[in-house]
């Protein structure tokens, strides 16, 4: 597919991605890690009900030794649910993973049976292409799921103090191992290469990784929701604007209202996601926010048209490129 195909395709799909759901998601972990806030967002108190499910409920690389559901619900009426599957790696240390599960209704309905399938497929590819000595970098909840689901060693993947400030978060953090100071350190700095500029964190990466083995960086979406925590961790606070714009019927139509609301706002630089009966749209508010690391990898607008150097794209998930997998360039660590 040509670079121009690409973007083009990826601007239309990525406006489909996470339909029906996803709106619940953000709302609640989009809750300012740093606000200290107890509560939900709205407001209205979130309630959670802890159930214990199958082994067979979280299949992965590991046998679970337990499953707990966790599942939110608001005023009477169930939100999603997340599960968090407890297991010990192989040389017997306690670990858990936060997991999408497959909810019985129709995938387009479901707040999190698309994550499901999304990170399934990833985590098939990691198995098939990433050499089993393979280091990725991720954020802390994408670490558990890299390690669960495909095994591979991930460079953080335990959470500290400061991400249990979020009301879901705290709601499971009886089942998640706590960082040590060294992984605390850890969070602070993926936190700082995610929002600095993007030449300058790569450069960074590469000092600090060498080119002894293969090195992946995976980001997400969701990373999105997230924000308010990478500055609670001491990474910058990145100002991106944000809007539900209502959904019509002509998608062409849609793109362009998305479009004027991009520019009126900041610098044209968007990304947006189709959620039910309107888009989650965020965009750049000015060239620092576009050149950061996390913005140029994920399918902002500009982002599309040309990667930083020092990454390599070597898989994108469909839904409009929502997971990405990029190697850091083992000739410039070699170099650097």
């Amino acid at each position: 597919m040509s670079p121009k195909v690409r973007k083009g395709f990826l601007l239309l799909t990525s406006i489909a991605l996470l339909a029906g759901g996803s709106a619940i998601l953000y709302r609640q972990l989009a809750a300012p890690a740093a606000s200290g806030a107890a509560g939900s967002p709205s407001g209205a108190e979130l309630d959670v009900r802890r159930t214990q499910e199958s082994q067979t409920d979280a299949p992965g690389r590991f046998t679970a030794q337990a499953v707990e559901r966790y599942v939110f619900s608001q005023e009477g009426r169930e939100l999603f649910s997340l599960l968090v599957a407890r297991y010990q790696d192989p040389v017997g240390a306690p670990q858990a993973a936060v997991l999408f599960p497959k909810d019985a209704q129709a995938i387009a309905s479901s707040p999190t049976g698309l994550r499901h399938d999304i990170w399934k497929e990833a985590a098939d590819v990691i198995v098939r292409k990433a050499p089993e000595d393979a280091l990725f970098l991720s954020w802390w909840d994408s670490g558990q799921r890299i390690h669960y689901l495909s095994g591979r060693e991930t460079w953080l993947h335990k959470p500290s103090l400061k991400t249990f400030s979020n009301p879901v978060w705290k709601a499971v953090q009886e089942s998640l191992p706590p960082a040590s100071r060294e992984e605390a350190g850890r969070l602070e700095q993926m936190a700082r290469w995610l929002t600095m500029d993007s030449e300058q964190a790569l450069a960074e990466m590469a000092a600090h990784f060498g080119d002894a083995r293969p090195v992946y960086l995976l980001v997400d979406s969701d990373l999105l929701l997230h924000l308010g925590e990478m500055a609670a961790y001491g990474g910058a606070s990145l100002p991106l604007n944000s809007k539900n714009i209502p959904a019509g019927n002509d998608l062409h139509a849609d793109i362009a209202q998305v479009k004027r609301w991009a520019n009126e706002t900041g610098d044209g630089n968007y990304l947006a996601q189709k959620e039910g009966a309107y888009y989650r749209v965020w965009s750049t508010a000015d060239e620092k926010t576009k050149n950061t690391l996390l913005m140029r990898l994920l399918p902002f607008v500009d982002s599309l048209k040309k990667l930083p150097d020092g990454v390599s794209l070597v898989y994108q998930s469909h839904w409009g490129g929502f997971l990405s997998i990029y190697q850091i360039d083992g000739k410039r660590r070699s170099q650097d």
